[in-house]
């Protein structure tokens, strides 16, 4: 089986303090010479309907999700949309060169998180690399003078990712210092516990390559795909898929795929009662880039006490 992962093979070490959190450990650099000591390896569960009740303490007063509406100009497939259309899209980049090489998408959760896939953070964790997040950036080519760019200052990544069957596909970026929210930048809407999407149409945003082991586009595209049924999904990839307690969305559409790239970037949904946008998924994998299977998400809503707990734990920020 062929699955599309966009990895960077730089080596490059950082001389500030970094500190990661992987299979249930914390680690944290403690010198310039890579040396690493053990923080704290415990972290307490949450409950769904704890998440539940900051939702609804929080809900009132959350702008998110919002849609800075322009006209469109024509991921493999899709259109590419007009400068600060959402503002919750970041970019996940490396250091390189001085400066900061982006390879995957983000979503923005708070002024101090955004999410993204653990295949993203997987290799870099083993590697030591220094990340940054990308805020209101459009052209990647080109300064901005409202872009940001704010290093990464912890990765939280699923303790139970599964790099060969990307499993727990998920990982939360804890950031150096506090975003400040504006117009072009700001957080998407989580899910509400139980939000089902089946059949629905969803939209993909990233700058995913446009064919497969292609380069990634300097500016972000969007998709429309549709959601299909996880019984569908799993029958195409056995053993890869599961159909019994799903933790993972599927998307198809005919002329569009995710790629290269768009890794960990936002499936977002336009919640019909609020007209703002639900993250629902977090782009995982596909088949080569192509339309021959359904592209494989991970299912945000399934990981709604997780992203919880580890907000809660990680400079605790107000969700939405």
């Amino acid at each position: 089986m062929m699955m599309w992962l966009l990895i960077y093979m730089i080596l490059s070490f950082t001389n500030g303090e970094l500190i990661i959190k992987r299979d249930g450990m914390m680690y944290q650099q403690i010198s310039s010479n890579g040396s690493w000591d053990i923080v704290d390896s415990q972290s307490q569960e949450s409950s769904e309907n704890q998440f539940i009740q900051m939702v609804s303490q929080t809900k009132s007063n959350c702008k998110c999700g919002w849609s800075n509406k322009r006209s469109l100009t024509r991921i493999v497939g899709g259109d590419f949309y007009k400068p600060h259309k959402y503002p919750f899209i970041a970019g996940v980049a490396m250091s390189s060169g001085g400066g900061w090489k982006p390879f995957c998408g983000g979503s923005i959760l708070t002024t101090n998180h955004v999410l993204t896939a653990a295949h993203c953070t997987n290799d870099v964790i083993g590697l030591r690399t220094q990340l940054a997040v990308l805020l209101g950036t459009y052209d990647m080519t080109k300064p901005d003078p409202s872009a940001e760019a704010i290093p990464v200052g912890s990765v939280v990544q699923h303790q139970e990712f599964n790099c060969k069957n990307l499993l727990n596909d998920i990982a939360l970026l804890v950031l150096s210092k506090s975003i400040t929210f504006n117009t072009n930048i700001g957080p998407v809407c989580m899910p509400q516990p139980g939000l089902d999407i089946t059949s629905q149409t969803v939209k993909i945003l990233g700058w995913g390559a446009q064919k497969y082991q292609g380069p990634m586009t300097s500016t972000p595209k969007e998709m429309d795909t549709k959601v299909v049924p996880t019984a569908q999904c799993s029958a195409l990839w056995p053993g890869i898929v599961p159909s019994v307690r799903p933790t993972q969305i599927c998307t198809f559409s005919d002329d569009a795929s995710p790629c290269g790239g768009d890794s960990g970037g936002p499936v977002v949904w336009l919640d019909p009662s609020s007209s703002q946008y639900t993250l629902v998924g977090i782009v995982s994998f596909g088949d080569h880039c192509t339309e021959l299977k359904p592209s494989v998400q991970t299912k945000v809503v399934s990981y709604i006490p997780w992203i919880q707990q580890q907000i809660r734990t990680h400079t605790p920020a107000s969700i939405c």
